[in-house]
């Protein structure tokens, strides 16, 4: 069964890669919980960059794919405690520090519209590791990513959140990095489930 639902998902990508139609999702919560198991999601959007910090004044523009759930069931009340694995970049405009990052992303639904999410994983990124009056001291290349969101789905395939993303060495836990400045980032997003 599993491997017919990935050979599904294969398909429904090369579906929007050649510009065939994904199928309609249904509208109720059980069909929201089942777009998580069965579709991919890709979103776009834009970032205030390194807000409260020595590179702030400039913008990212964010890329990320979400996979499906890998296990469990749509039906579990406990389902929402799966993760979805997700990958994604954080390109700087200005020339500051971009960085790319991979983990799970969590989604708890509060109705049929609105939705709650929290990130965890790692990120490598570009930028300085001493940093200097225009540049983060980040420390080390490989840092933590965290971060959330909080999101309104105004069509079956379509939502539109708010996020804050966030990568540090965390300060005590990376003992190797001698900084810890990180990086904030706030920024609106555009999905769309396919």
């Amino acid at each position: 069964m599993r491997t017919v639902r990935y050979w599904r998902n294969f398909a429904a990508v090369l579906s929007c890669i050649f510009g065939v139609g994904a199928p309609a999702l249904a509208g109720d919560s059980s069909g929201i919980e089942k777009l998580f198991y069965e579709h991919y999601e890709v979103r776009l959007g834009g970032f205030a960059h390194g807000i409260g910090g020595n590179e702030q004044g400039s913008a990212d523009v964010n890329a990320e794919l979400i996979f499906p759930k890998l296990w469990g069931s749509p039906n579990s009340s406990w389902s929402w405690l799966v993760p979805r694995p997700h990958i994604g970049a954080m390109i700087n405009t200005a020339g500051l520090t971009s960085y790319g990052y991979l983990g799970g992303l969590w989604t708890y639904n509060v109705t049929d519209k609105i939705f709650a999410e929290a990130f965890v994983g790692g990120a490598v990124h570009d930028g300085e590791l001493e940093g200097d009056d225009t540049h983060a001291a980040l420390g080390c290349r490989v840092l933590f990513h965290v971060g959330g969101s909080a999101g309104y789905r105004f069509a079956p395939h379509w939502s539109v959140m708010a996020t804050f993303d966030h990568i540090s060495n965390g300060n005590a836990v990376l003992n190797a990095c001698p900084h810890n400045a990180g990086l904030n980032e706030y920024g609106l997003r555009l999905g769309f489930s396919f």
